[in-house]
């Protein structure tokens, strides 16, 4: 983990209610250093909904996020067509010397 803190979250809903949680003030919200973020999660929500509620709050510059995903072709361009051309993305099957790499760009950043 390279001395990071990871969570994990298995539900887009999940991940923003630890993004926004409802019982603190925005003084005390602690928003996370970067977001990775799948493009298809169980539920309701797809990653690119999360994307874009995250982006309502957060500047890519405030709160990184590296998008990850297995889809291909035509579910991959329509979800392109919604993420901004400079999201970094990640197509699996991704070495973890890939993201580590990815990450510690953007935490140069």
């Amino acid at each position: 983990m390279d001395g990071h803190t990871v969570f994990t979250h298995m539900s887009g809903a999940s991940m923003l209610d630890a993004i926004f949680p409802l019982t603190s003030s925005p003084e005390d919200a602690q928003p996370y250093d970067l977001i990775i973020l799948d493009l298809l999660l169980p539920g309701t929500m797809t990653g690119a909904d999360v994307f874009l509620a995250v982006r309502k709050e957060y500047e890519s510059w405030q709160l990184p996020i590296v998008v990850i995903t297995a889809v291909s072709g035509p579910t991959l361009e329509q979800f392109r067509r919604i993420l901004p051309d400079d999201v970094p993305l990640l197509r699996k099957p991704f070495s973890p010397r890939s993201l580590r790499q990815l990450i510690n760009h953007l935490a140069e950043g």
